[in-house]
């Protein structure tokens, strides 16, 4: 199997309907106000780490992946540079739930961008920043940062049989030491 790396960056795309990604900007310019300069890049990759950790698929296998283009909404394609271990990590989530990675962002900035807003501003010395603690407050869970580590390997491939091992996980920042967060650093996203 190829090696993958959090260094370095998959170029690829996404199908996005239009109210979506107008909330995504509305979102950079609400964090642009507040001094905060994020690429459309950099928001999608903190949306999907938030996706991949809240979602807690138990069900079956689909047959395939949903379509997500239906006729009569107005979709656009919007790069995405997004680091391997992510893409992996998507990847797994996508084959197993049958969902399209445009569907997980489309979701993730309907549901996690204010989660994200939230975080971000009330981190910030701003004026406003009471307002954004006291909404953050109200959510009835508070995660600290972590990172996304994902692992493959073939267990046997005779020719009639393949077996293969996909393995996600979401490591906390913070319950790790310092030695501990700059060797994940180098192998999870």
């Amino acid at each position: 199997m190829k090696n993958i790396h959090p260094l370095i960056c998959r170029k690829t795309s996404v199908s996005l309907p239009d109210s979506a990604y107008r909330r995504l900007l509305a979102a950079k310019k609400m964090l642009s106000r507040n001094g905060i300069r994020f690429s459309d890049h950099e928001i999608y990759r903190r949306l999907f780490k938030e996706y991949l950790k809240n979602w807690r698929g138990r069900g079956l296998k689909t047959n395939g992946l949903r379509r997500y283009n239906r006729e009569g909404q107005a979709y656009a394609i919007h790069p995405l540079y997004i680091n391997q271990v992510l893409y992996a990590s998507l990847w797994q989530r996508a084959l197993h739930s049958g969902e399209s990675i445009s569907r997980m962002l489309d979701l993730a900035i309907r549901v996690y961008l204010p989660r994200l807003l939230e975080t971000l501003l009330c981190a910030q010395d701003l004026r406003n920043s009471r307002y954004w603690n006291q909404r953050l407050a109200r959510r009835k869970r508070q995660y600290a940062d972590f990172f996304i580590n994902y692992t493959c390997h073939t267990e046997n491939n005779n020719g009639r049989i393949l077996e293969y091992c996909q393995k996600a996980e979401i490591i906390s920042k913070a319950d790790l030491s310092v030695m501990e967060i700059w060797q994940l650093l180098h192998q999870a996203a």
